[in-house]
């Protein structure tokens, strides 16, 4: 039963004020156009596709219109159907086990991309159901579901056998989600067998199971919080398990790692991780220029821009899951001494530029390094955990031979005065500093979590040697405060503004070029000023450009002989807590020309202008 509105004056006089004021803002020309509201995506449920089979997506979000498809910058997503805001897909059945950008276009325009985890196993929806039953979860197989309140808790059942190694892994963060997972694991005699680590924003548990029977595991939120962005998946497996490797960085002149992880096939025990080790040699190694694609974005253990400051690929091995991060290093990697360098007088030492790739094995782990310096001579350090998908927060120091402190490392600094909004903070330190005198110098590294925080996994990286000149750059569509995609109307322009991350000295100036972009749109290469952190990029359409969608690809050149890098689309997610970060490709949409659009006050008297002609004559 509806009941009646009743109609406040005060409310009334207000809109009837705000229509007034509209219409004296757009004026008497009842032929111009109004822009559209951009098209903005909140969430897409399920989160989580199994690739060769056929999957339905509920888009929810702000001024979306008519849904026309969803799309992928690397093309392995495929619409098959649209039914309002339900969007039925395929992923092609090649696709490996990975995050895929998902852009939904609209008849208003391109919206933001939202993350998909691609998985080759069966996948179950959940609804909500009450806390004391539990749900079945596939093995393998993963699940999609929503903590639906605060303080929710889903609980979940899966079938094992005795001496069965289980992973289970709950993603929630890389899915553009807000939920921070905390996992336990109960036998058939409900006893607790094990609990997710707290400093984990992902966890995954790695259970051998004692018995064969019923096993349940229960999902909550760590500070027990609840939104609109509260989904999670959850996936269980069973078998060899790819965790690390070592080193955790490959330079141009090494092409050989060490594997360490659970039931590796052709591996050995590890005497001092107590997991499997195998050796491999990667033929070909890979370059910057074979790992820097457009779906590798969605790979970077960190997608905030502070975290694709380096190159690097994910290794993977058939039939295990696990993808670790490995570094593509421009300096010669070197990794921690196996003897102890837990003193200063037992420091490691190092010839200069190098990066060293380390791990806080023990409680409280410290590890010193030496480097031999003259008069004067600039050194940059860097130290990468953060940025490695780590909850680490590093410390470097430097010491002189007689042990006194000289400098404390800080963080990389933001651009300054960039007039966009740039996400651009870390803890992880980077800096530069110069030797007052000649002589050897040490530098501590620390984790000033390591007090509870330690064992084989806690990698850490510290980059040393003479400044090196670098640059990044990133797009960001219009002025960086729309939730919307790069779209262009016939016959209308669009603009990237492009913000440069310059380090290491870097003063260099800048040509910016786009490739890829269809029949009918332009764009002149863009020159960025060496004293400029940021330039306006325009695009162009000819009334004769025909609807299209597609990735198109920007490059950053520096004077020289130097390579052109990728120059990564940033993109500003709407939610409870929106967030800046790194997609996987740069889609632009091509729509028919604008039309105009009447204002609100002219539409109306047409509209009973029309009723009067249409009504019947007394």
């Amino acid at each position: 039963m509806h009941r009646p509105v009743a109609h406040n004056p005060v409310t009334l006089l207000a809109a009837l004020l705000a229509s007034l004021l509209a219409a004296g803002a757009t004026g008497p020309d009842s032929s111009r156009s109004h822009a559209a509201e951009p098209p903005s995506v909140t969430q897409l449920y399920p989160p989580v596709v199994e690739a060769g089979q056929t999957s339905t997506i509920t888009v929810s979000g702000g001024q979306l219109g008519t849904i026309r498809q969803l799309a992928s910058g690397t093309g392995e997503l495929e619409t098959v159907s649209v039914k309002k805001n339900a969007v039925t897909v395929r992923v092609a059945a090649a696709t490996t086990t990975r995050l895929i950008d998902a852009w939904t276009l609209t008849s208003t325009g391109l919206a933001n991309p939202r993350t998909l985890l691609v998985v080759t196993h069966p996948v179950l929806v959940i609804s909500e159901t009450p806390d004391t039953e539990a749900s079945p979860i596939p093995l393998p197989g993963t699940v999609a579901a929503r903590l639906d309140r605060a303080a929710d808790r889903d609980t979940f059942a899966f079938t094992g056998d005795a001496n069965q190694l289980i992973h289970l892994t709950c993603r929630s963060s890389s899915l553009d989600g807000t939920v921070a997972p905390v996992l336990s694991i109960n036998g058939p005699d409900g006893q607790e067998l094990a609990h997710s680590p707290v400093h984990q924003s992902e966890p995954t548990v790695t259970l051998r199971l004692p018995v064969n029977g019923r096993y349940l595991v229960t999902v909550v939120d760590r500070g027990f919080g609840h939104s609109n962005s509260s989904i999670y998946t959850l996936t269980a497996v069973a078998g060899p398990r790819l965790v690390l490797t070592s080193p955790t960085a490959l330079s141009d002149q090494s092409s050989s790692l060490s594997l360490l992880g659970h039931l590796l096939p052709g591996g050995e025990v590890d005497r001092s991780s107590g997991w499997t080790a195998l050796s491999v040699k990667l033929d070909p190694p890979p370059t910057a220029a074979t790992a820097a694609t457009a779906a590798t974005a969605a790979t970077w253990p960190d997608r905030r821009p502070v975290g694709v400051l380096q190159d690097g690929f994910r290794m993977s091995l058939p039939n295990s899951i696990g993808s670790p991060w490995v570094t593509l290093s421009e300096e010669p990697v070197v990794e921690e001494t196996t003897d102890v360098n837990d003193t200063a007088a037992a420091a490691q030492a190092l010839k200069l530029p190098a990066r060293v790739c380390g791990h806080f094995e023990k409680s409280a782990d410290v590890d010193w390094y030496s480097v031999d310096l003259k008069k004067g001579e600039t050194l940059e350090t860097t130290l990468w955990g953060e940025r490695l998908g780590q909850a680490m927060r590093l410390e470097a120091i430097v010491h002189d031979k007689s042990g006194k402190a000289l400098a404390t490392i800080g963080t990389l600094a933001a651009p300054k005065k960039l007039g966009v909004e740039f996400p651009f903070t870390t803890s992880d330190p980077h800096g530069n500093w110069k030797a007052p005198a000649q002589g050897r110098y040490t530098i501590v590294v620390r984790d000033l979590y390591g007090g509870s925080l330690f064992g084989p996994d806690r990698a850490y990286q510290l980059v040393v040697g003479p400044p090196r000149p670098k640059f990044h750059a990133f797009s960001i569509v219009g002025d960086g405060k729309s939730h919307s995609g790069l779209t262009i109307a016939a016959g209308g322009t669009a603009t990237l503004q492009i913000v440069v991350v310059r380090s290491g000295g870097s003063k260099t100036a800048l040509e910016v070029s786009v490739e890829g972009l269809p029949k009918g749109v332009a764009a002149k290469t863009l020159s960025v000023p060496a004293d400029k952190p940021v330039a306006t990029l325009t695009l162009t359409a000819t009334a004769q450009a025909k609807p299209s969608l597609l990735p198109i690809r920007l490059l950053a050149r520096a004077p020289g002989k130097q390579p052109a890098r990728d120059v990564r689309p940033l993109v500003h997610l709407a939610g409870p807590s929106p967030t800046r970060r790194v997609a996987d490709a740069l889609l632009l949409s091509v729509t028919p020309p604008a039309q105009p659009t009447k204002p609100a006050d002219k539409k109306e008297a047409d509209k009973k202008e029309a009723d009067k002609k249409s009504a019947p004559k007394k």
